[in-house]
């Protein structure tokens, strides 16, 4: 129970929904408000919005069907941490899922955000969001 405790303390939310297009919109709708509660700007928040829907565009070709696409909301400081993962469709490879960082969803999501990683183990592909706030009265 004290890990549970620990993690509302710091902040982290978590969230599960449909592996579907159809479903993004309620992450979207999440980052929103906790980028909100967390005193970002208009621009920063509207800046996270986007950036999620492109990290869902670029994960939810490689997802399992029926399967899950989940996030994460963390914050340290002046720092907002997402990671949003899906678990990955058996595609035969031994490789595991390539994105395409020349894509049109890569090249927003770098832009929106200080960094962007990706990773792909245990059967599941993440990408892992950081935007700093603002420094604003």
């Amino acid at each position: 129970m004290s890990e549970d405790r620990s993690d509302a303390e710091a902040g982290t939310v978590e969230l599960r929904v449909p592996a579907d297009p159809a479903y993004v919109a309620v992450l979207r709708a999440v980052t929103a408000s906790l980028a909100a509660r967390d005193d970002l700007t208009l621009d920063e928040i509207d800046d996270l919005r986007i950036a999620v829907d492109e990290a869902c565009a670029l994960l939810l070709p490689h997802a399992r069907p029926a399967s899950t696409l989940s996030a994460s909301f963390g914050e340290a400081g002046d720092n907002l941490q997402i990671t949003v993962t899906v678990e990955l469709a058996d595609d035969g490879s031994d490789t595991g899922p390539v994105l395409d960082r020349t894509s049109f969803a890569w090249t927003v999501l770098t832009a929106l955000t200080e960094s962007v990683t990706s990773t792909s183990t245990a059967g599941r592909l993440w990408l892992t969001l950081s935007k700093t706030r603002s420094t604003h009265n």
